[in-house]
């Protein structure tokens, strides 16, 4: 999570799908893998620097601000998601499944890109009305507004960022997002301070992002000598720009559609609380799968002519994520009544049952990114468009049924839908990616069932023997925060050692890198 809670929810989404780049033809097994490593760091070293600050500032910001200020700011970027159907950071994705060409197309791509962001843009600006006069609250007219200067930063961010990933420069990729997270959250603070209210969680990831683009293009350097207008690549760049722009379209609107329907048919403020909980719910795999997915579509990419490489690759990473991101998160999911009601104000207990179950729900998600990140790298923008849309469909269309049956009592239903629709969509994913491979099917769920049997047995017993022994109240919380997650990992770590061992081992490997880098940076 960076910057704000909800503009850095969506900044996070953004950043696992576009910070990662191609790396140097003929690349062998034992460098990508050092390579991947070593970006995962960087991007971890970034994220762990923020987590303190951002957390710090999503208190603060949830003791200054109310849920109306979290319910427009949440209406105004669902309707940014769903009015930016290209998002420009795609263009990049593209650009990245022709490595050799990427130099060349930069600059016809910013063109092709450019059009394109022009219409997003009006269309931004024009909902604002319009929503203003559904949801019953003037104050969106404003907040699209703000947001519809989205697609001009992200278009200023294409050019300079494309050439980073492409050159695999993660440490100023890692840098230059930690100085600008930082910032961000000090802005927020300080304009929640000053009563601005929802634009403290809207404008500073906007300027951030602005910030961004101008320290990515100076440490990118000039543009390409040999990139220049061609009129005939523009076809094939929107071609794929339409297929991957759309495909991360539904996806992030699948993202950021609750709170819509939440607003839409029951109360406006419990799409506040259905924000605040997504903020928090999402952070772990914030931390786990960004710092270890976003250099995937790279390494990914080295094996194109090898899929029994990718795919061992790529299940490879998953089960080490899975390792952190799945406990990580159902401990999350136990601890949130108890954390909320003592770190948070009285008002935000409305967001506990949902952070409970959008944190089950994350603990599903961890596979959802490094299958994107693959089926990218693959060039199989069609399956991903596919699976996204499948899912958004159904997803969607099962919360606004049940908000038109049920109305004013139907959040935390709808909050079901949007945390446990993962549940599904991630193994699927999964076998989008090990499809044709043998016993790609059982492979497939058996990533999920391991880590989370052993995650549910570790979290579920110190949880049900406190609630024998201790009678709810400000005591049980306390003792739930300070005995719950030592246990809990202790009995995961054993239980993990003997339900998969190759995924012990994987993890294993990156905490003795992590140790040996701290070491030598301590010396």
């Amino acid at each position: 999570m960076s910057g704000t809670p909800l503009g850095g929810a969506q900044e996070s989404a953004r950043a696992l799908e576009g910070r990662s780049g191609a790396a140097v033809e003929g690349t062998g097994t034992s460098t990508l893998r050092a390579s991947a490593v070593s970006g995962g760091l960087w991007s971890l070293a970034q994220l762990l620097a923020n987590k303190g600050l951002s957390l710090l500032g999503t208190v603060a910001l949830l003791y200054m601000l109310d849920p109306r200020d979290y319910a427009i700011a949440a209406i105004a970027l669902g309707i940014q998601a769903f009015a930016m159907v290209l998002p420009p950071f795609t263009l990049g994705d593209v650009l990245i499944a022709r490595p050799t060409q990427a130099a060349t197309l930069l600059r016809t791509a910013i063109r092709v890109c450019a059009a394109a962001c022009v219409v997003m843009t009006a269309l931004l600006v024009a909902a604002g009305p319009v929503a203003a006069h559904r949801y019953g609250d003037s104050a969106l007219v404003a907040a699209c507004a703000c947001v519809a200067l989205r697609p001009a930063v992200e278009l200023a961010l294409l050019g300079p960022q494309t050439r980073l990933r492409i050159g695999l420069k993660f440490r100023e990729l890692a840098v230059t997002d930690a100085v600008t997270q930082a910032l961000a959250t000090l802005a927020a603070i300080a304009m929640a301070a000053a009563r601005m209210g929802w634009l403290s969680l809207v404008v500073p990831q906007i300027a951030a992002t602005a910030l961004r683009a101008l320290m990515y293009r100076r440490a990118a350097g000039p543009m390409p000598k040999g990139s220049a207008w061609i009129p005939h690549e523009w076809r094939p760049l929107m071609h794929g720009y339409a297929l991957s722009g759309l495909g991360q379209y539904v996806h992030a609107g699948l993202l950021m559609s609750p709170p819509l329907v939440i607003a839409a048919f029951a109360a406006t403020d419990d799409a506040g609380y259905f924000a605040s909980a997504f903020t928090l719910s999402t952070s772990i795999n914030v931390v786990v799968s960004v710092s270890l997915g976003m250099v995937l579509q790279p390494i990914f990419a080295q094996m194109a002519g090898d899929p029994a490489r990718q795919g061992a690759a790529f299940m490879r990473a998953c089960a080490t994520i899975a390792a952190v991101a799945m406990p990580a998160c159902l401990l999350q999911a136990a601890l949130a009544g108890p954390a909320i009601r003592l770190l948070l104000p009285e008002r935000w207990e409305g967001a506990i049952q949902m952070t409970a179950i959008l944190s089950v729900g994350q603990a599903f998600y961890f596979a959802v990114n490094p299958a994107m990140s693959l089926l990218k790298a693959q060039g199989r923008f069609v399956a991903f468009l596919v699976w996204q849309a499948v899912q958004l469909a159904m997803a969607l269309g099962l919360m606004v049924g049940i908000g038109m049956a049920y109305g004013a009592g139907s959040t935390l239903a709808i909050t079901s839908v949007a945390g446990l629709y993962t549940v599904v969509s991630a193994p699927l994913g999964v076998w989008l990616c090990l499809r044709g491979e043998r016993a790609a099917v059982v492979r497939s769920m058996m990533l999920f069932v391991r880590p989370l049997a052993a995650s549910a047995v570790a979290v579920g017993v110190p949880v049900l023997a406190l609630a024998l022994v201790a009678s709810p109240g400000t005591a049980s919380d306390i003792w739930h925060l300070a005995l719950v997650p030592p246990v809990a990992a202790v009995t995961y770590l054993l239980l993990l050692r003997a339900a998969d061992p190759a995924a012990g081992r994987e993890l294993a490997h990156v905490v003795a890198v992590v140790a040996s880098r701290v070491r030598g940076g301590s010396r």
